[in-house]
């Protein structure tokens, strides 16, 4: 079950298990999550589940909603992503399992768009050669109970891995094209386009 950590000034506030389809983020005590803060709108945000999915959507609030840092005007939760309303910073915590995130975010080889600057290809299991996207947003692979992977474009356009294991240690890098990463049960290796496309030249 998902959940969400509302926090302030560091200090965890409360802990709320999402078990509705719809929660409501806002100034106004009848929120499910309330939050007292002048610069909070009344209903400023919600929080939609869909099957196995969380979605956040901004209500038009005064201020905006941002995740990670970045304004969304709809955004789906990731395991760890950071919400920030105001004054106040609500924690998503997924234990959403690897299978349900490969089904949501891979593709056949054939449904590949020419545009993606880079991607992983999954080399092993069910969906061997499926490939997941990486269009610049952050990708989560796995939780924080098996071990999580977390994967982001840079503002220079490299793509950094922190990757968090079961023993709470933590490893950064920046990924190469070719490399490789497992993920529970998984392996995935790294592409990037431009440096697939010389490869191609230089063989052809």
């Amino acid at each position: 079950m998902s959940q969400l950590i509302v926090m302030l000034d560091k200090q965890i506030l409360k802990r709320v298990a999402v078990k509705t389809t719809s929660i409501t983020l806002g100034r106004h005590g009848k929120c499910e999550i309330s939050l007292p803060d002048r610069t909070i709108s009344t209903e400023h945000a919600r929080i939609t589940v869909i099957r196995d999915d969380c979605f956040l959507e901004d209500l038009q609030s005064t201020n905006g909603t941002y995740v990670n840092q970045q304004l969304i005007d709809r955004h789906l939760l990731e395991d760890g992503d950071i919400v920030s309303m105001g004054k106040y910073q609500i924690v998503f915590r997924s234990e959403q399992g690897l299978a349900v995130q490969l089904k949501r975010l891979s593709l056949h080889p054939k449904l590949m768009d020419t545009g993606y600057p880079a991607w992983l290809q999954i080399m092993d299991g069910s969906k061997s050669g499926y490939i997941i996207p990486l269009r610049g947003e952050r990708i989560v692979l796995g939780n924080q109970n098996t071990g999580q992977v977390l994967i982001e474009c840079s503002p220079q356009g490299s793509y950094i891995m922190r990757e968090t294991g079961t023993m709470n240690n933590y490893r950064t890098r920046t990924l190469a094209p070719g490399d490789t990463l497992r993920v529970e049960e998984v392996t995935f290796q790294f592409h990037l386009k431009d440096h697939d496309a010389n490869s191609s030249n230089n063989t052809a």
